[in-house]
């Protein structure tokens, strides 16, 4: 099967999620990625079931989508469900991830959305596109008017993938109020994964410590992380690019049990800083406050070799 016929799903599935958001940040003034990770696995499920006429409503009757590589085009609402059955039916195994991206205002009814997918099917290398589209209000939705998708360049192995991330090598330090969070980054072996110390102190007294392993999931084309903590909670996460933004969307086990989720922003400013938030917020289930950006800045090498901590930054949990 040509990877034409299989991006128009791409971007309905990139489309409706960021539609929600756009949909969300106007009825409920919040941060347009929080609906998007609020409403993602509502849309995820109708995806995943492949129910592509419930899909095709979510596009213009007059919507058209474009291949940026080959120029092809596919016009019409009738035409996009057609090739989403097409899809369906020929590969029911078919599986969709997508990172959520940013959303534009043009004028009030128009708005402009970047996103990146990820298509999975069995005994194939998986796809991943890039995602442009444009949203239009007709009545109380909003519908996708037209989208636009190009392939991404494929990573050929775990170091290669993850060298985004080598300027993450070093000591980071963060200061909040009486807390101090530290981080050391270092490659592991061959450079195929990266290996997080961390460490937070009140009033220079330890509070918590542990490891995170970053790395590369080749059927996922995603770079992946781990972490373990020393209060016996660990947590996994996806990563993200959205732009100049990392996007870290974790999962966590608590010591308790209990279970933690949000989202991660983490921004280079320049090369001895950045910026981390946590959005999206849940513990059990119960949404938490969004956490003001903290800014972490790089240790000169004499500086790091003084301290005795290496953390995470104070964002209220650990990615």
């Amino acid at each position: 099967m040509q990877l034409l016929r299989r991006r128009p799903l791409v971007a309905v599935a990139v489309g409706l999620t960021l539609g929600i958001a756009v949909v969300h940040a106007e009825e409920r003034v919040v941060e347009p990625l929080d609906a998007v990770r609020s409403s993602a696995q509502q849309y995820m499920d109708a995806f995943n079931r492949h129910d592509a006429e419930s899909l095709g409503q979510l596009w213009a009757e007059d919507a058209t989508y474009t291949d940026r590589v080959t120029g092809e085009r596919v016009i019409g609402r009738a035409a996009i469900q057609a090739d989403l059955a097409e899809v369906f039916a020929k590969n029911p195994n078919i599986r969709l991830q997508f990172s959520p991206g940013e959303i534009r205002f043009i004028r009030p009814d128009v708005a402009q959305a970047e996103a990146s997918a990820t298509v999975i099917l069995p005994d194939e290398q998986p796809v991943r596109v890039s995602v442009s589209a444009l949203y239009v209000k007709e009545g109380d939705h909003w519908l996708l008017s037209s989208v636009e998708e190009m392939a991404l360049p494929q990573a050929a192995t775990a170091a290669e993938a993850l060298s985004e991330l080598e300027w993450l090598i070093g000591d980071w330090r963060d200061d909040a109020d009486d807390i101090t969070a530290t981080s050391s980054f270092r490659w592991g072996a061959e450079g195929s994964y990266l290996i997080r110390s961390f460490s937070v102190a009140k009033d220079g007294q330890p509070m918590a410590e542990g490891t995170q392993v970053i790395g590369w999931d080749p059927r996922t084309q995603q770079i992946r992380s781990w972490t373990f903590n020393s209060d016996g909670s660990f947590g996994e996460a996806n990563w993200s690019r959205n732009g100049d933004d990392w996007m870290i969307k974790s999962s966590q086990t608590l010591a308790d049990g209990g279970i933690a989720t949000g989202t991660y922003v983490m921004t280079p400013v320049d090369s001895d800083a950045m910026t981390v938030r946590l959005i999206g917020h849940e513990v059990n289930g119960e949404p938490q406050p969004a956490s003001e950006a903290v800014t972490v800045v790089r240790l000169s090498t004499t500086t790091a070799a003084s301290e005795s901590e290496n953390v995470v930054p104070t964002t209220g949990g650990k990615p």
